[in-house]
């Protein structure tokens, strides 16, 4: 049970700071679940979520190329994981993460504020 209520802690920390878009931080903070993450949804999941930080973070750097290859690489492995995930509404976050990898011809201005991750900390961790 303690290692349950770790993950959810952790969880929470990290997306508080992608949706503060503190995404360097949550990149950090996410990417440590992933390299302790053994079962493969959550490894998906976690990695997904990494991508998505990383893209936001090029986004605020001005890099547009890097933000949409991250979060194409993102939305890839968030494909993979159910529509509800340990907590995460990914089937949200992929829909508002879409028009942000449309090709830069299409691209007029980017709405902001940018997505955030709707999470349910209380949910079941499977």
């Amino acid at each position: 049970m303690a290692m349950i209520e770790n993950l959810q802690q952790r969880l929470t920390e990290g997306i508080d700071f992608f949706n503060r878009e503190y995404f360097f931080e949550a990149h950090d903070a996410i990417e440590e679940l992933w390299m302790d993450a053994r079962e493969q949804t959550q490894r998906d999941l976690f990695h997904g979520l990494v991508n998505i930080a990383t893209g936001f973070y090029h986004y605020r750097m001005g890099n547009r190329n890097g933000m949409q290859s991250q979060l194409q690489k993102g939305v890839d492995k968030l494909a993979h994981v159910p529509p509800r995930c340990f907590g995460v509404n990914v089937e949200k976050l992929l829909k508002e993460v879409l028009p942000y990898i449309q090709p830069a011809y299409e691209q007029t201005a980017f709405r902001e504020p940018l997505p955030q991750i709707e999470f349910n900390p209380s949910e079941t961790i499977r």
